[in-house]
């Protein structure tokens, strides 16, 4: 029998870590990363923004340098990177199935977090030859 149940508010806390990091990375392209940009960024208040960011910090996915800044760490860069090639792949594959892009960006979003290894890969394994 398959189950679907997990630790209460872990799929939550897993994707709001993993959104944090996706952002920081993201908004670290254009140059510094300060917690108003991340709370803009991710239209949710500063309070939240600095809780959250503390946790991070706590779990090693990011540091905050004397200037307030937040850079990731190797582990968070990691987790960003594969975020990213996440969204990419199924944002990619759900519009060459013909999902407008907007409907692709936002399911690709919801997917990333919840999709295991094995799935992402074989899904990953069919855009290799749509190319």
């Amino acid at each position: 029998s398959v189950s679907c149940v997990s630790e209460p508010g872990s799929m939550v806390l897993k994707e709001t870590m993993e959104n944090y990091v996706k952002a920081i990375y993201s908004l670290s392209r254009w140059g510094e990363v300060r917690p108003y940009q991340l709370a803009d960024y991710l239209s949710v208040s500063r309070p939240t923004v600095s809780t959250t960011v503390r946790s991070l910090v706590e779990e090693g996915f990011v540091c905050v340098d004397d200037r307030k800044e937040i850079h990731l760490t190797r582990k968070g860069l990691k987790i960003a990177k594969e975020m990213m090639e996440k969204h990419n792949v199924l944002f990619n594959l759900l519009v060459s199935l013909g999902v407008d892009e907007n409907i692709a960006s936002s399911d690709a979003c919801k997917m990333e977090h919840a999709i295991s290894a094995e799935s992402f890969l074989a899904l990953k394994s069919l855009t290799r030859f749509s190319d």
